[in-house]
């Protein structure tokens, strides 16, 4: 029904079956998003072998999910590249909360890189990631087709503590995200154009278009708010770069900053979605 809250899992998904599927068996679950590589990124013929393996879990964990009554989305995106991972589980989540839903992220069903980039996402938006602890793990073919490589009942489950990853504030995050689209980085006045188009709060006037005298005035406010409320914290925290080249002062973003962009939700990802098929 309208307005109920749902809750909603998250399962980015390697050559996994039991971990994905056997928590379910014991929890109600509304809907879960299958979170997967997208076959087009990678090519070669050892691409295409790895493809068709994840094509088949791909379809085997869809299937039981939805023969348990349980709304199955496909979300495709390059899993071997951290930030895209970010901004696919964040983006997500953003979506979710929105409506109101609770999210879980099952952190234990892909590999290693996926698994730190989505619970870094998770714990960003105070999301509780778990972990499904393996019995044992496939020691032949046939066992890793019926349970994939990790076998296990579903029912040891550890809850990881969410530890406090510090965002920065909403006009941050906007700059970050801005300048992550743009390598080379931007002049403090086009960021200053960026965020009066973006309708910033204290960025109101477009001071291009004044007269000299109150262009100035205008522009050394609010230059001055950017550097001093802004970018110098960016800085400090390791975000952002500033170097001057001639009149300009030119701001690029670092690695954390690109990470913290991601996580925002402001990037969107570029994934493509389906439905898993009706029970």
């Amino acid at each position: 029904m309208e307005g109920l809250e749902e809750t909603v899992h998250i399962v980015p998904l390697g050559y996994e079956f039991d971990r994905a599927v056997k928590p379910f068996e014991h929890v109600k679950v509304n809907r879960v998003y299958l979170v997967t590589i997208d076959p087009g990124r990678y090519t070669g013929p050892d691409a295409v072998r790895k493809n068709a393996k994840q094509e088949f879990f791909d379809m085997k964990v869809t299937e039981a999910l939805t023969g348990m009554g349980i709304e199955v989305r496909l979300v495709r995106v390059d899993m071997f590249d951290v930030l895209s991972v970010l901004q696919c589980i964040s983006s997500l989540i953003i979506a979710e909360r929105v409506q109101g839903n609770r999210v879980f992220l099952n952190m234990s069903a892909c590999g290693r890189l996926t698994s730190v980039a989505a619970t870094l996402a998770a714990m960003a938006h105070h999301v509780t990631a778990y972990y499904v602890w393996a019995d044992r793990y496939a020691e032949s073919p046939d066992e890793e087709h019926d349970h994939g490589l990790s076998i296990s009942d579903g029912t040891k489950i550890r809850m990881l503590e969410n530890l406090h990853i510090a965002r920065p504030d909403d006009v941050s995050e906007i700059i970050l995200a801005e300048l992550s689209r743009h390598e080379g980085g931007l002049t403090t006045d086009e960021i200053l154009a960026f965020l009066h188009q973006r309708g910033v709060e204290g960025y109101d006037v477009d001071f291009r278009l004044l007269d000299t005298s109150a262009r100035r005035r205008h522009q050394i406010n609010y230059l001055m708010r950017l550097n001093k409320g802004i970018l110098t914290r960016l800085e400090r925290d390791g975000h952002v770069v500033r170097r001057r080249v001639g009149r300009h002062t030119i701001v690029t973003v670092t690695g954390s900053g690109k990470y913290l962009a991601s996580i925002s939700g402001m990037i969107p990802p570029s994934t493509s979605s389906q439905r898993g098929p009706e029970v």
